[in-house]
């Protein structure tokens, strides 16, 4: 008996074994045998794993009947995210291992784990084989993600030292978002990179530039970060029109390219716990994902599209005790802004009531102390900031009624929707108590805390997000594995559950290919 145990324990080793083997043969005979992929897109979608992809699926399927482009490619697998120096990853290891096909420590970029080697990027083995580059994110260009792909740095917070390996990358195209950390003078990097042949635009003069006459690219929306989705005004380039112009500028090159395109914002709002600006980041870097699916229609025998994230951020579920089984995600419609807008909000109210904030020591003019005098005399009361919360995010409090015609909520599942908005958004006597307090310790007793605080948002964002069945578990990272997805060319060499590193192992070998 001892030994008929001991026999199939060993039979079921081998052939556990013999399964690894063959996974890895198979893995093996696929890169030997890849096709020319002419054009390769990779788009990382910052703090986005399987719960932001899945929110911001049934929203939009909720609202529009249509769900993401991302979530419809048909090669679906996932990666492991853990860096070389820790579990939980930062957003520097995880864009070196996607960028470069090795685990690196939490700050590095372009680096190996001790920081003594320059690791080489997909991106500059794809450019020593005749492509050209473009590199497109919606926050600063010099951030850890983009940087991953250009730049070699110890830390992930030398933005100047960063920003002048971008220059010296001689990438054809950099967009979205500005540089981080720039410096004035003949220090300026967009001077230096003028010098270095490239077409420096900004704002408006973005969609204005001649793609025919221009050499290199590098043109940005704003100095810093774009503006968040949900905040951003509708006349303004989001991620899906720099993509397209990329796209229209690299196929002036007559040569193949590699492009790398950031959801940068996905993560920002992971870190605050706001889920209605959250799910919008992700619905923009999929609308940039539709140009490039459409453009990959047109050329169905030369394009790769691979779509994945570099970490999940602030431990998203979907799901809350208090809701049990009711899945409300489409109320998160009813937001109107950004968190971070509505704090803004919040302090341009109080202002309104209590006067200009006074940063330092009273003046020595008489008429303007007695001016800011009189305005510390007034208070802001509770009832003021109501109508700000339930305009912004739909939460009704005693004796309001809830607000209708609300666009976002157009084509809802449930036929009485305006009754279901108004009983799920209206606030119990315990949730508008902690709005309250949260309003107490910003305002006590009507007037400003020191240092300003923003407890009245982040508790509105908070009871908002749970009254729609989000919930939060980090204002961090997680170690959670995230979707890669692909279409296109070569797309089935992304299957199973691998490193996020052996996704530029894979690129690197696609882009090493001749293309005619």
């Amino acid at each position: 008996m001892k030994r008929s145990l001991f026999a199939a324990l060993a039979a079921g080793a081998f052939l556990a074994l013999s399964a690894v083997q063959v996974a890895a043969q198979t893995e093996a005979d696929q890169l030997k045998n890849l096709k020319p992929a002419k054009y390769v897109f990779l788009f990382i979608g910052d703090g986005m794993s399987l719960p932001q992809r899945m929110m911001a699926e049934e929203f939009s399927r909720s609202t529009t009947g249509k769900g993401l482009t991302i979530n419809a490619m048909p090669q679906q697998s996932y990666s492991k995210t853990s860096s070389a120096s820790n579990f939980i990853t930062d957003s520097a290891a995880s864009g070196t291992a996607i960028a470069c096909g090795e685990k690196t420590n939490n700050g590095r970029i372009g680096m190996d784990a001790e920081g003594k080697k320059n690791l080489e990027s997909v991106a500059e083995v794809a450019k020593k084989n005749g492509r050209a580059i473009g590199i497109l994110t919606s926050i600063t260009i010099n951030h850890a993600t983009p940087a991953s792909f250009y730049a070699h740095n110890v830390s992930r917070d030398n933005y100047y030292d960063i920003g002048l390996d971008l220059v010296k990358s001689g990438f054809e195209y950099f967009g979205g978002g500005g540089l981080q950390g720039n410096r004035s003078g003949d220090n300026d990097i967009y001077k230096i990179a003028e010098k270095a042949g490239y077409t420096v635009a900004y704002k408006d003069e973005v969609p204005k530039v001649d793609l025919k006459k221009a050499d290199k690219l590098f043109v940005r929306g704003h100095n810093g970060q774009l503006p968040y989705a949900i905040d951003k005004p509708a006349d303004e380039w989001g991620l899906a029109e720099y993509t397209q112009q990329c796209i229209d500028f690299l196929m002036l090159k007559n040569k193949p390219f590699f492009v790398m395109v950031e959801g940068g914002n996905i993560d920002h709002h992971g870190h605050s716990n706001d889920a209605g600006s959250s799910l919008r980041e992700t619905m923009e870097m999929d609308r940039a994902v539709s140009v490039i699916m459409d453009f990959a229609k047109k050329h169905p025998n030369d394009t790769l599209v691979v779509v994945t994230g570099d970490h999940e951020t602030g431990g998203l579920t979907l799901g809350f005790a208090n809701t049990q089984y009711e899945s409300s995600i489409y109320l998160l419609g009813n937001q109107k802004c950004s968190s971070d807008e509505f704090k803004n909000k919040v302090n341009r109210l109080a202002d309104s009531i209590l006067g200009p904030r006074r940063f330092g020591p009273p003046g020595r003019n008489n008429n303007n102390q007695n001016n800011q005098d009189n305005a510390e005399e007034k208070t802001i009361k509770f009832d003021d900031i109501k109508p700000l919360i339930t305009e912004n995010f739909g939460l009704v409090f005693d004796n309001q009624e809830a607000p209708r015609g609300n666009n976002a909520n157009v084509n809802l599942r449930s036929a009485d929707n305006n009754a279901r908005r108004k009983l799920n958004l209206v606030l119990s006597k315990s949730e508008q108590d902690r709005i309250e307090e949260a309003f107490n310790r910003q305002f006590p007793n009507g007037k400003r805390a020191g240092g300003g605080g923003d407890a009245v948002a982040n508790t509105v964002v908070a009871i908002f997000d749970n009254k729609c069945s989000v919930g939060w578990t980090s204002g961090a990272h997680t170690a959670l594995p995230v979707d890669t997805s692909a279409y296109g060319v070569n797309s089935n060499v992304f299957y199973g559950m691998y490193e996020n590193s052996d996704i530029a192992k894979k690129l690197k070998a696609i882009v090493s290919v001749p293309v005619k």
